[in-house]
Parts: C-alpha cells; structure tokens; sequence
C-alpha cells in the first residue's frame, strides 16, 4: 500500500514537471523575444523635460580647410621611418611578417604626398546629398540617396550601416548602382555612426552598439520610414542585428556579411567535435566545399592570434593609440590599412601581392577613407566603440540581448565571402538568426566586400529583396 501510494505521488510529481516544462517549450519557446534599451543622452548638456527635442533634419557640405592637407603634408614628409629593415637572404624583408610591409608604405606616402587631391574627393562627395540631424544630443551625419517619388508610391528604404576602420564611403558605389536600377525605387541612407567622420563624438560613455541601433531606428523613423531593411558588415552586422531585435516589427529585412553570435555551452561542444573529430559533425556538405581545409582549430587559433592584437588594445586602452594616430599620417595609414591588406586577403596573397594585396582597391578609394578619420580628427573616438562593448558584454547588463535570438518574423541574408575575418557554421548562426532566407558563398571578397565588389553585393540585396 505504501509503495503504491509513492508511485502516485513520484507520478504526480513527473506529471507537475512535465507539464511546467511542456509549456515552458511550447509555449514560451514559441513567443517572439523582448528585448528592451535604456534610453542614454549623450550630448553636453541634458535636456530638462519641459524642453522641445529638435527633429530638424539639416542640410550639410563637408567642409575643405587647406590648412589641414598642408599640415598634412608637412608632418608626412616628416616621417620617421623605423631602422634597421630585417634582412633574411641579405635581402630586406618584403612581407606583412612584422607588420604591414615598409616598402608599399612608401609608395602610398609617395602618392599621398604628390599625387593623392583631397579638394577633388570632397567636390566628389559633395555631390552627394548629405544631412545633419541630432539624436540622443548627438548631430548625427548621414548620406541620402533617393529618387523624385510619384504621388502613392512606395520606397524601398535601406539602411547602410559600416563598421571599423571603414567610413560611409564604403557603400557609396553601392547606392549609385541601386539608384540606376529600374528594379524599385529606394530611399538609402548612408549614416556615419557617431564619432566617425562628420558624426559627433559622444560626449559621455556607454555609446555601445546597442545604443547605437536606438540611434539608427530613430534616425529611420524621423525620415518617415517605419519600415526598412537593414545592410551592413563589421560593426555594422552587430548593430544591424541590434536594431532587429529590439524593433523586429520595423525590420523588413536584414543583410549581413559577417556572423559574430554568442557561443553556448553546445555550440562550443559542437564546435570541438567538428574541429577534432569530423567537419560533417557542424559543417554541411557546401560549407565544407567553401571552406576546404580553413576550417582547423590551429590554424584558425593562430588566426586569432595574429589579427586580434588590435581588439584587445581597443577594447582596453583605446585613448593610448589614439595619441599617435591622431598624430602621425603615416601611422594612421599604415595601422588602417594593414586590416584592409589582412582582412581581404591571405597571408599568402598579402606575402605575393607587390602592394601587400591593397590592388583590391583604388589608392584614392583607400586614401580618402583614411583621409576622413585624419581631417575630423576621429580615429579615437571610432576606436572607443570596442571599449563600449567590451565593457558592455562584462557588465552582464545586456545579456539577455547579446545572446538572444531575433524575432522569426525578421528574414535574415547572410552572405560569405572567402576571405571575411570569421565564418560561422550555419547550425550556430541559425540559433542566432532563425529566418534565414538567403545564404550565399562567394569564393573571392573578404571585410570590405560592398567597396571591394559592389556589383554582387548589389545582385545579392535585390536577390534578398525578391524573398520579402
């Protein structure tokens, strides 16, 4: 009688358990997340609440100043170059194995000095309509590029958002050839995120990509647009990625080319068993094909050691090498470039390269994204922004949000280029990103894909955008 009794009650129990646990992932599971922002001001003075906000959107020319570019060329004919050179073979070194490679640096600062016109890429810009607008105590910059709308009829908005070290300008040849398509009729906008380029520096901390992403949907919304698709790489994927979390009903779409979501505790599993013991554990058939023999835990550690220097340092003393950046043309060209040379190429391409890989790209298109963080002075400010979320991933403040996933009403493009700085497996990147409509490889490309390639970058938005 008394064993009987204990297996109804162990029953009862089982049952109680079962039923907790049954709604919890069938019900619960199935609920789009919440996500939630505090709402931070980062200007000088706070507002006091009785105050108006200005929702002025206001016109802007970016500014030439002689004084700067011949200030410029001053401190660059004055550079000191580092002595002795390595010599291996009785030959002087000419690889990326210190560092970027002396003698494509002297070739650029032959050209910057020379050759390079500043005044002509700032007529260029300005051809461009560009705005001013302030958000959060911030003025906030942005590139508009739209068509004259008939009476009734839709725009396809977009959000163009760029990461480090890399400015607006990257997607600007993006927005020529989406505005001379005949396909739809798009409103882009191009903003340069705050404390990059002609976007105020936060005057307070905790500027991170969450609150950057409340800045972009506000921006969004202050042009009419409640709904939009969000582009972007770098940075900008994490951001873009932000914004859909927390206004999922605002997101038509997002469009990224680099993945960088939490790893849990099975992630992690997975990803040991598919380094160790079989790719086929993680990697399907056509990763396995794009990736060929990259996908090795010691090559990809030796990766990391290699090319993270950089974010370590930014996310902890981002101030120090902003002194000698903000200082020293050189410097500045050299420390940007190296991550467009590394992060485009391979060690090998980089190492047989005569430029160190950076034929890529124009020597203007390059020159005049470093020339924005010289002539606002900004490449401090730019750099804090890995401080801001590194602080913000210890703090445990935002867990909830920086692991989460995105509501299943958002579709998701990921698109992978060979040569991008991270690839994640699909299996991981689906926990992250559960509508994922397009996933595209490409085998050429890497970091600066929308620049690098704009005519498949454009291919692959209108792809995406026949799926919504």
């Amino acid at each position: 009688m008394g064993l009987s009794r204990l297996n109804r009650i162990l029953a009862v129990v089982v049952l109680a358990v079962a039923i907790i646990y049954g709604w919890k992932y069938l019900f619960e599971a199935r609920r789009p997340p919440c996500y939630s922002v505090d709402v931070k001001y980062f200007g000088l003075n706070i507002p006091k609440s009785s105050e108006t906000e200005d929702l002025s959107i206001k016109s802007f020319k970016i500014p030439f100043d002689r004084s700067q570019i011949d200030d410029m060329i001053d401190r660059t004919s004055k550079t000191r170059f580092y002595e002795p050179q390595i010599l291996i073979d009785n030959q002087y070194v000419n690889k990326s194995t210190y560092g970027f490679n002396r003698q494509t640096l002297e070739t650029i600062r032959d050209y910057l000095m020379n050759t390079y016109d500043w005044k002509k890429t700032v007529e260029e810009l300005n051809t461009f309509d560009h705005f001013k607008t302030n958000i959060a105590g911030l003025n906030i910059h942005f590139v508009r590029v739209t068509q004259p709308s008939r009476v009734n009829e839709r725009k396809e908005a977009i959000l163009f958002l760029h990461g480090w070290p890399s400015s607006f300008l990257e997607y600007l040849d993006i927005a020529r050839l989406l505005n001379s398509s005949s396909s739809a009729n798009y409103d882009l906008i191009i903003p340069s995120l705050p404390g990059y380029a002609y976007s105020d520096a936060p005057l307070r901390s905790g500027m991170n990509p969450t609150q950057i992403a409340r800045i972009m949907q506000n921006l969004m919304q202050r042009l009419g647009h409640s709904k939009y698709i969000v582009c972007g790489g770098d940075w900008g994927a994490i951001i873009g990625t932000l914004i859909a979390q927390l206004y999922p009903s605002h997101v038509r779409g997002l469009y990224i080319t680099m993945v960088a979501a939490s790893l849990s505790f099975k992630h992690n599993i997975q990803l040991a068993l598919g380094h160790f013991i079989s790719p086929s554990i993680l990697l399907d058939y056509d990763e396995q094909e794009f990736l060929v023999k990259r996908f090795n835990a010691f090559d990809y550690a030796a990766h990391l050691w290699h090319e993270g220097g950089y974010f370590h340092l930014q996310a902890t003393k981002p101030d120090t090498i902003g002194y000698a950046l903000n200082d020293s043309p050189i410097g500045l060209v050299a420390y940007i470039l190296e991550k467009w040379s590394r992060w485009s190429n391979n060690q090998t391409e980089v190492d047989q390269s005569i430029n160190s890989g950076l034929d890529r790209f124009t020597l203007d298109q390059l020159l005049s994204n470093v020339m924005l963080y010289w002539t606002t002075g900004t490449i401090t400010s730019s750099m804090r922004i890995y401080f801001e979320f590194f602080s913000q991933m210890m703090s445990g403040h935002d867990s909830k949000l920086l692991d989460g996933p995105l509501a299943t009403s958002v579709p998701v493009a990921i698109i992978n280029y060979r040569n991008e700085l991270l690839y994640t497996p699909r299996t991981i990147a689906r926990s992250k990103y559960p509508n994922i409509k397009l996933w595209l490889y490409h085998t050429t490309g890497g970091h600066f894909a929308a620049i690098e390639k704009p005519r498949e970058y454009v291919r692959d938005i209108e792809k995406f955008l026949l799926q919504l």
